[in-house]
């Protein structure tokens, strides 16, 4: 199943914290310095707790005497660990770089918490899961960190709130309830187009005038395209102003983050208040062709006139003749090697860069002409082909006819369906019950000793059924292992469950909803069953020094990173 990814104006917006991996001082001991605290469950009786429920407790007094604001940017050492396992899920401190950031762009606990803190300052935190990450992911649920106050990069003042929180009877109105007031004229007749880039400054306010951040006091404006923003008031009322304008708009919440029901965690609720300032825009350059692969045939873009044609009109040629008279059919499990390119060279990739042939099934072949060839393929051979742009497909849909060479690897009968287990319904009363939810029950004990842990990558062999008894995934079929890292990527009942098994072990796992796709769209809902086999823990070898990474989500919207997609992606 492929991860949905929403793109969100978190960084601007949003309480998040992109937090990656680990490391602690204080009074954990010096051998060990990254476990967890023996008060990491539950805040301490001698704590400082706030009205929200965030608790603290300083652990070295500081040298400052100013604590920062929610506008300030700050520089900070920090450890996280999950408050219910003690669990360290990330550290600047391992990175060896502090991290910086302005905390109104972090989790609502760190804005509200370091705020209590001085320079030279080191304080404990205990934070509930509402002002941190939620209910939901692999950082779910009340979290305690360690957090040394290093530096305050004071930050603009914060505009006056406007007295007109409601727009004022004469505001500019459109369909979608969006209101406006121009502040100052614009220049000229333009206007940005959906397709444009904006440079801007902002400030922006909740209706109840909480203040949310300002770019007005920033060395350069912020750009972006304006159809790739997730405020639908920001894309709707930018394509309203003029170059030079300055304009407010009152956006009501259903075209901003939704009411407080529908906003994603961290988000702000509710209408909004902005003022836009258009400095400039301009079109989005066209992106440059791709460049040809160095290694693309001369004929790439037409097939030879000695070319052969299958039935469906496919022209081939024949590079290496295979072997034996049989032909794969679709009760076959088919391994291909594949390159490809369009019509200009410019490379579709090759599957000898992706580590080995790749597995094709013929009702799911992510080319609909390269079943024809493979039909009358024999094991060994290899051909060049050229597929028209109607016998493409969808994976590769917009770059015209295609030429691949394409060898058959090999080609054998199709494993049979893995059968749906008598208990898919419900765990049986002799499985076994973790309190998060998670139920499980051996099916073949193992042959190793050592469990993974979130250091480890694994491989595995696994099919998935939902509580009906669909079979929605499985590797069986494929013949093909699957491989993966502990560390996150999958969904939260795999990453606990692998956790408790040895290599050669065959468990069957019951994952509430919850530890699942949580009922996600275009994804298999509520409670569901894996049968898992453990085949390899692959340890990995002793970590690098890696660059730091800065906690918060940037304004400028950026393209979503692909992610390793798997049967079950979270």
């Amino acid at each position: 199943m492929k991860t949905t990814n929403r793109r969100f104006l978190t960084g601007l917006l949003t309480g998040l914290l992109a937090l990656p991996a680990s490391a602690q001082e204080g009074d954990q001991p010096a051998d060990d310095p990254f476990k967890a605290p023996e008060n990491v469950g539950a805040a301490p009786a001698n704590a400082v707790k706030s009205e929200t429920g965030l608790a603290s407790l300083v652990l070295k007094k500081g040298t400052g005497t100013e604590h920062p604001k929610a506008t300030d940017t700050v520089k900070v050492h920090y450890t996280g660990w999950k408050s219910t396992d003690g669990e360290m899920f990330d550290s600047s401190l391992r990175r060896g770089q502090p991290a910086e950031f302005p905390l109104n762009q972090v989790i609502k606990g760190w804005t509200e918490g370091v705020q209590l803190m001085v320079v030279g300052e080191k304080r404990r935190f205990w934070i509930p899961a509402n002002l941190a990450y939620g209910d939901q992911g692999r950082v779910a649920g009340p979290l305690t960190f360690d957090v040394e106050l290093l530096e305050i990069v004071k930050g603009p003042e914060p505009p006056k709130t406007p007295e007109n929180l409601v727009a004022p009877a004469d505001a500019l109105t459109t369909e979608s309830g969006l209101k406006s007031q121009i502040l100052k004229a614009g220049e000229g007749e333009a206007t940005p187009g959906p397709e444009d880039i904006v440079s801007v400054h902002f400030s922006g306010w909740k209706a109840d005038g909480e203040f949310l951040l300002t770019t007005t006091g920033e060395a350069s404006p912020r750009q972006f395209p304006v159809n790739e923003l997730n405020i639908a008031g920001w894309t709707e009322g930018l394509q309203l102003m003029k170059k030079g304008e300055k304009r407010r708009f009152w956006i009501p919440a259903k075209l901003a983050f939704g009411t407080e029901e529908e906003a994603p965690q961290g988000a702000p609720a509710g209408d909004l208040v902005f003022d836009f300032e258009l400095l400039d825009f301009r079109e989005r350059p066209e992106p440059p062709a791709p460049p040809r692969d160095p290694n693309a045939p001369e004929d790439v873009s037409a097939a030879p006139e000695n070319a052969k044609k299958t039935e469906s009109g496919i022209a081939y040629t024949v590079l290496t003749p295979g072997a034996g008279e049989e032909s794969p059919n679709e009760k076959s499990l088919v391994k291909i090697h594949f390159t490809g390119w369009d019509a200009s060279g410019s490379s579709l990739g090759s599957s000898k860069s992706m580590g080995g042939p790749m597995t094709v099934f013929f009702d799911k072949s992510p080319v609909k002409g390269w079943v024809d060839l493979l039909q009358e393929m024999k094991a060994g051979e290899k051909r060049r082909v050229w597929i028209p742009e109607e016998l493409t497909g969808p994976a590769v849909a917009g770059r015209g006819p295609l030429t691949f060479d394409l060898e058959l690897v090999e080609f054998k009968p199709k494993p049979p369906k893995p059968e749906t287990p008598a208990d898919v319904a419900a765990p049986p009363a002799d499985a076994q019950k973790m309190p998060s939810g998670l139920a499980y029950k051996v099916l073949r004990k193992g042959t190793g000793t050592r469990k993974p842990t979130s250091t480890d990558r694994v491989k595995v062999h696994y099919a998935g059924w939902t509580t009906d008894g669909e079979l929605f995934d499985n590797s069986i079929e494929r013949d093909d292992l699957f491989e993966f890292t502990l560390a996150g990527g999958v969904i939260e009942g795999w990453l606990e469950g692998v956790k408790l098994m040895v290599e050669g072990e065959k468990s069957r796992f019951w994952i509430p909803v919850e530890m699942a796709y949580k009922n996600l769209p275009d994804r298999p809902a509520g409670m569901l069953v894996f049968d898992i086999e453990l085949v390899e823990i692959l340890t990995p070898p002793p970590a690098k020094k890696v660059e730091a990474v800065t906690p918060p989500i940037e304004v400028k919207p950026t393209q979503p990173k692909k992610e390793e997609t798997a049967p079950d992606q979270e």
